[in-house]
């Protein structure tokens, strides 16, 4: 349990309780932009190192440059200065491209999460360590109840958050204020930078973190508001419990790809329950970092188990053609699929970036291609890539020729005959195969990882597959 400690001086047992649980990894990167919290982890984490009895992963300091202020490179220079008095390796990342006009800070997090990533896995490194504060918790914790989240989102930023097989996101700092932190900086002699953007009151994290001293007057103090996400974390670990068990019982899946889930266990399932599974499934589906918003997954779920509107999935739209270079081509309106009398037709919803379909006794996800469709990538020999941010896809160095990643098409599905099944729920809906990641070589599929099919002699010449974060 993270428990929070006073405002005084940061004792060495705090530290040994903080970064200890950095010692499960041999190498770590220190996230680290120059402003005051992160500045001061790299300060701890140094003073620990020189305390610590038991072994100390390698650490290398990390600033990352989004190019968005003239200011940001000459911070990177302090902070790779203060990494050498340290003792600690330094390395820049920059943010290239074009940058949005709107939801930049939101856009900036992505990007910065997305290149320490890469660079973590560059390195060798199992952990990126960042500066989050009792204080950044506090203010996480009214951002997402004005925003109406779940238990989940309510228990706030986690000690530890998987990001993939052997990465995760370690915040050793939550127990820490912010005060602290600067009376720890001030005490060591070290300075750091201020970014204006926090302070900046177009933001909501800047105002509500204004409003914090009133509401601490009447008794809702960061400390308090941190216990109360430590308290909904042990909740939400329960229903997640009870998910994985609903999971088990009730779905047939190829996750990422696609997924089926028996409708009668997941109606008679308690809704939390219900509704926590429903949003990790969505969230691997369709490789979206969270899940959707609590209000519309909840209307979603309603309408798909009740089956209160009728649509067909099948219905609609089919790509004018496959292949590569067809991924991102436009559509064309078909006309309505012909069935039986008596056929079931298909209640459907998107969240997330993934299709809800319910047929008969099944509800099916699987993701959403959207207008511009998926992406197309290409992969020479013992090149390594993640596909659609859900599959990590290796090319063996002894391939005789690279391949390209694109989804599979409707068209090409039917030419190839490929119509599978999905254990007990039957064939998969032939809206479900349009996205599924194909391997192409001179515009032919040599293979579809998630239902194993291969061409005839693709042999050696196959990628492997993975998905690189948690699979629901």
């Amino acid at each position: 349990m993270t428990e929070s400690v006073s405002d005084t001086a940061i004792a060495d047992a705090d530290l040994q309780r903080w970064f200890h649980p950095l010692s499960a990894h041999s190498r770590v990167l220190l996230a680290v932009s120059g402003g005051s919290d992160s500045t001061a982890l790299a300060v701890l984490f140094a003073r620990w190192r020189a305390l610590a009895n038991a072994p100390v992963p390698d650490a290398i300091v990390v600033t990352v440059d989004h190019g968005l202020r003239a200011a940001a490179a000459a911070e990177a220079a302090a902070v790779a200065a203060l990494a050498g008095r340290l003792g600690l390796p330094h390395r820049t990342l920059h943010w290239q491209g074009t940058k949005p006009q709107a939801g930049v800070q939101a856009a900036a997090r992505a990007a910065r999460y997305r290149l320490l990533a890469a660079f973590a896995r560059e390195a060798g490194a199992g952990a990126i360590v960042t500066a989050h504060t009792q204080d950044d918790q506090a203010e996480t914790v009214l951002l997402r109840l004005a925003r109406g989240s779940g238990l989940a989102g309510l228990g706030a930023m986690h000690a530890v958050r998987p990001l993939g097989p052997g990465l995760a996101v370690r915040r050793p700092l939550l127990a820490a204020t912010r005060a602290q932190l600067c009376a720890a900086l001030v005490a060591a002699g070290t300075g750091w930078s201020d970014d204006p953007s926090n302070d900046d009151p177009a933001y909501a994290r800047v105002r509500l973190r204004r409003l914090m001293p009133q509401l601490a007057a009447e008794g809702l103090t960061a400390a308090r508001l941190a216990a109360t996400a430590r308290h909904l974390q042990r909740a939400h670990a329960a229903i997640e419990a009870m998910a994985d068990t609903l999971l088990a019982q009730a779905s047939v899946a190829r996750l990422p790809e696609v997924v089926a889930l028996d409708a009668g266990r997941l109606a008679a399932a308690h809704e939390e329950v219900r509704l926590r599974l429903l949003a990790r499934l969505i969230a691997t589906v369709g490789g979206g970092e969270y899940g959707p918003r609590l209000e519309r997954l909840e209307a979603a779920c309603a309408a798909l188990l009740a089956g209160s509107e009728r649509a067909s999935a099948d219905e609609g739209s089919l790509p004018a053609a496959d292949g590569p270079e067809a991924a991102t081509s436009p559509a064309v309106t078909c006309s309505a699929v012909t069935r039986p009398e008596g056929a079931h037709l298909a209640v459907t919803r998107t969240l997330g970036g993934v299709t809800l379909c319910r047929r008969g006794g099944w509800l099916w996800l699987w993701r959403e291609a959207g207008r511009e469709g998926l992406e197309r990538l290409s992969l020479a020999p013992g090149e390594t890539a993640v596909w659609d941010r859900r599959l990590s896809v290796s090319l063996p160095a002894s391939a005789t020729a690279g391949v390209d990643l694109a989804p599979l098409g409707a068209g090409t599905a039917r030419a190839l005959g490929f119509a599978p099944s999905l254990g007990a729920a039957g064939r998969v809906p032939a809206a479900a195969l349009r996205p599924l990641m194909a391997v192409w070589r001179q515009g032919r599929v040599i293979a579809v990882p998630a239902f194993g099919w291969q061409a005839a002699g693709a042999g050696r010449d196959l990628p492997e597959t993975s998905c690189p974060r948690r699979s629901a």
